[in-house]
């Protein structure tokens, strides 16, 4: 190819990339962090704070608990006289009861229904642990509340219903 065709090839391509890469957006730019903001996730990041250290504590029976993990799920550790605790919290809004209750029967958990603050729920144990248990309840999607007491000494469904049960009266 002559020097002159492989110029006119190259531009040719060129033109061609460039006109259909062009792209048209209508609007006005905005910068970011202005406008009026998305509501919608206004807590986003804030599922954790649901109850606050001090009532999980106390509700546990715990001196005190340390948060180490937040996200979509978070989870504390505490210390009492039962020995340690651990605690979870989860809340996902796309979920439903009827799926989680299928999940936790999947893995063999025993599942009850029941009713907190007038919500439909389930408690569910994993198989041969007694010293945990969780609490689902339908809630914009599902929130879930997950105690285990290592020690063993106390009902960990009246703690993790009682979480489940702040969690509901303060976000209705």
């Amino acid at each position: 190819m002559n020097r002159t065709a492989l110029l006119v090839t190259t531009c040719a391509a060129a033109l061609t990339l460039a006109v259909g890469c062009s792209t048209t957006i209508d609007g006005t730019p905005v910068a970011q962090g202005a406008g009026d903001g998305n509501t919608e996730f206004d807590k986003l990041l804030q599922e954790c704070v649901a109850v606050p250290d001090d009532k999980i504590a106390e509700t546990v029976q715990a001196d005190v608990v340390d948060q180490y993990f937040f996200g979509a799920v978070c989870m504390w550790t505490g210390s009492g006289p039962s020995g340690i605790i651990d605690v979870t919290f989860a809340w996902y809004e796309n979920n439903s009861l009827g799926r989680e209750r299928s999940l936790a029967e999947e893995l063999d958990y025993s599942v009850e229904p029941v009713t907190v603050s007038g919500t439909s729920a389930f408690l569910s144990r994993r198989p041969g642990d007694s010293a945990s248990c969780g609490i689902t309840a339908s809630y914009s999607g599902t929130v879930t509340w997950w105690v285990q007491y290592r020690g063993g000494a106390l009902d960990p469904c009246e703690g993790a219903t009682r979480l489940a049960e702040l969690t509901l009266q303060r976000n209705q």
